[in-house]
């Protein structure tokens, strides 16, 4: 009683380290509230009952019927409405809201206390790996590490002495654990002493926080990010639900362009009208723009692989942009449409949606640089037409898979829209032409000006500006020319960003009146092309004016505004093999989308849930960490690793018994290995004898006898073909044992 008694004692105070050292981070990262040390003499005060009651076999089932018992009448009473508020605080938090676990603070400390021990004083059993305590710590460290909460990492110097112990107490069975534990206890001591007050090292915390922001930005970026739009700079007065009104461009410098000729820079993409905005459901997913596995999806977003190589032409030629900004700017990198390279500068990390739209993961900032290279094409180009033309007589199969969104309009849209759409289209048959003549009425039939009136909440925006007003800025003559290419059966989006004008050497300096919109129109076989509606010189179009008796729109409520979606998983879909123009719109997220909101840079885009993916990290580190066991335990790396033959011999010997396990054939008492083997071999499970390993076995036990490298390798041999007999749920069985079981549980005498 006195050895089962020291035993248990033992169990306890290793079940006691570890449990303490991940109890404390655990509570100090899911909220500062529940960060109490008096939960350890909750997790202590469970173990000793816990210790007591495995005494005795009796005892251990008085114990587990008495808690059993009790769970179920507290489930029965509060604890179920108890469990459930701790479940949904816990949700709630992995997506980053804090705000519910202060109001279950007492409640989810001791839920979190009770959980965590119970798990401790399991994964610590009598001849336990240390790999599960390991994959316990490593994963809060990593979860206190990624929440910033570097101060807590002292409180698991506890759990860390506890792994320690462990790792020397099955690596050296010898090793009596009462002079361990000493140690062990010194850890825990400074652990209380350093807890939230330790020195850091700058150099040290600052290389840290680098790793660890580059690992989020490139594996877990769900955050929120600030979004480009014109409202952000003045040219939506009316708010981000209502286009027009009087705008107030800022003057601020934005950037510095190095291009060799007018550029468009792509902010954002819009693709459904209301008759009052415009809204992006297309954006959703987010990409990587390094991932090589994304890399047909990246060509075929931003037209990497239209026109054909085999119609390139002079306009086809690839121009390098190069942008410095000179102010702060929200996370939209401001592109071409057709990026064949992108070189991002320091530390931006660019990702791409499904919107075509490339952006990083935190706001721009003065001084950040980054390189393009796209052909930059413009339906004002010479000889666009002709290129059109050759491309439309290619096979293009994607065409077909152009999302019908860029077709889509509002059903309240009058007739006389349609009617002046099919007047202005009116003999025209060919994509490029009806796009074109759409361009050039709006431009000679409209005026560009600053000085226009609020517009009213309840008349469609694009009705009023071609029917009553024909005067307004790039956003009247970009939502007209989009809507009219709709109408004309030609898919098309709205594009906002800054329009690039350099002057004799290549430098344009982009302030907030350079913000922009204009259309881009999608044509067979070479993808989205840039339409300009807005007059080239903002005086040509003074003398247009409002047609006579205007055919005033309906005064009717237009539909609510569409919410800007993005989901917050940034996994990709299956990549499509086809050069189409773009892929099919992803579903919006299960928690439905999240509105637009004013912010100092421009619409926020809610990019998933805001919190760090905890579920997706503790995965990857399974994975990870049942990767490197299967690899350690490998019988062929144990032996390269082996000093002598003696051990070589064991290894296979042992591999050979865990084989024989998994199909469920253990040593009777006091059965020899040879009766043992022969038994298996009049059984029949494998094709090949095994009477012969039991020989050697039982004359390397029996005798002085040394193994020779014969002997390791017939058994070597043995345990191949044995393996290849097993049966599927052998192959579980043996699996699960070589994995979970330490060496010393799987030796042949047991």
């Amino acid at each position: 009683m006195g050895m089962k008694i020291r035993a248990r004692a033992v169990h306890a105070l290793i079940a006691f380290l570890l449990s303490a050292g991940l109890i404390m981070p655990l509570l100090g990262v899911m909220d500062p509230s529940l960060f109490d040390s008096g939960m350890l003499l909750l997790s202590a005060a469970i173990i000793i009952v816990l210790e007591a009651a495995c005494l005795h076999r009796i005892s251990v089932i008085a114990v587990t019927g008495a808690g059993l018992a009790g769970l179920l009448v507290w489930l029965t009473g509060s604890g179920s409405r108890m469990m459930s508020d701790y479940v949904m605080a816990m949700a709630l938090r992995m997506h980053g809201i804090q705000s519910a676990l202060p109001l279950i603070a007492r409640q989810a400390m001791r839920i979190t206390t009770i959980a965590m021990t119970m798990i401790c004083f399991t994964v610590t059993i009598r001849r336990a790996t240390c790999l599960p305590s390991l994959l316990l710590c490593i994963g809060v460290a990593l979860m206190t590490w990624f929440s910033e909460r570097q101060d807590l990492l002292p409180w698991m110097l506890p759990a860390l002495a506890a792994v320690l112990t462990l790792i020397l107490i099955t690596r050296n069975e010898e090793t009596p654990a009462l002079r361990v534990l000493p140690w062990a206890a010194l850890i825990t001591v400074l652990a209380f002493l350093l807890g939230g007050g330790c020195t850091e090292v700058p150099a040290l915390k600052n290389k840290a926080d680098d790793i660890r922001q580059a690992i989020m930005d490139r594996l877990f970026f769900t955050e929120a990010r600030d979004v480009f739009s014109l409202y952000a700079v003045g040219y939506s007065p009316q708010g981000q639900d209502q286009l027009g009104g009087k705008p107030n461009p800022e003057k601020t410098p934005v950037m510095q362009v190095n291009t060799p000729r007018t550029t468009y820079l792509r902010g954002t993409i819009y693709d459904a009208y209301t008759g009052r905005s415009w809204g992006n459901t297309a954006g959703g997913r987010r990409y990587l723009w390094q991932s090589g596995r994304m890399e047909s999806n990246r060509r075929r977003l931003f037209d990497q692989g239209l026109p054909p190589d085999s119609i390139q032409n002079s306009l086809s030629g690839t121009e390098t942009i190069r942008i410095r900004l000179l102010n702060e700017s929200p996370s939209t990198l401001f592109v071409p449409q057709r990026v064949r390279e992108l070189i991002p500068g320091a530390d931006l990390v660019p990702y791409f949606s499904d919107a075509s739209e490339i952006f990083i993961t935190r706001n721009l900032q003065d001084g950040d640089t980054y390189t393009v290279r796209a052909p930059l094409f413009t339906s004002d180009d010479a000889g666009i037409g002709a290129l059109l033309d050759f491309c439309a007589a290619k096979s293009d199969t994607g065409w077909e898979d152009v999302p019908e969104i860029y077709t889509a309009l509002p059903d309240h849209l009058e007739e006389s829209v349609y009617d002046l759409a099919r007047k202005i289209t009116a003999g025209v048959s060919n994509p490029y032409e009806k796009a074109a003549a759409i361009q050039n009425w709006l431009r000679n039939n409209c005026r560009y000006t600053l000085d226009v009136s609020e517009h009213p909440e309840n008349i469609d925006f694009v009705t009023m500006f071609l029917f009553q007003t024909r005067k307004g800025y790039c956003t009247y003559f970009a939502s007209a020319m989009t809507v009219l290419c709709r109408m004309a059966g030609l898919p098309a989006r709205y594009v906002e960003g800054y329009l690039a004008e350099p002057g004799a050497g290549g430098e344009a300096l982009v302030t907030g009146e350079n913000a922009h919109a204009w259309t881009e129109v999608c044509f067979k076989g070479f993808g989205w092309l840039t339409f300009d509606a807005t007059p080239k010189t903002r005086n040509a179009s003074q003398n247009a004016q409002p047609p006579e008796n205007p055919s005033a729109p309906d005064a009717a409520p237009s539909p609510d505004p569409i919410t800007n979606t993005e989901n917050a998983t940034p996994t990709p879909e299956a990549d499509h093999p086809n050069p189409t123009p773009e892929p099919e719109p992803t579903s919006p997220p299960d928690s439905g989308t999240v509105p637009p909101q004013d912010s100092d840079s421009g619409r926020t885009d809610n990019g998933g849930s805001g919190g760090f993916p905890w579920l997706i990290l503790l995965a990857i580190l399974l994975l990870t960490a049942l990767a490197a066991r299967i690899t350690v335990t490998s019988p062929v790396l144990r032996e390269k690793r082996a000093g002598s033959e003696e051990k070589k011999t064991e290894i296979w010997i042992q591999e050979v018994s865990d084989l024989f396990a998994a199909e469920n054939l253990t040593r009777k008492n006091g059965e020899s290995p040879i009766a043992f083997t022969r038994r298996i071999d009049r059984m029949g499970p494998f094709s090949t004898s095994v009477e012969p390993v039991g020989r050697i076995v039982s004359v390397l036990r029996y005798s002085a006898m040394q193994p020779g490298q014969e002997d390791t390798g017939f058994i070597r041999d043995t345990a191949v073909l044995l393996k290849s007999e097993l049966s599927r749920p052998g192959h579980v069985r043996y699996w699960m044992r070589r994995v979970f079981l330490p060496a010393a549980r799987r030796s042949w005498s047991r």
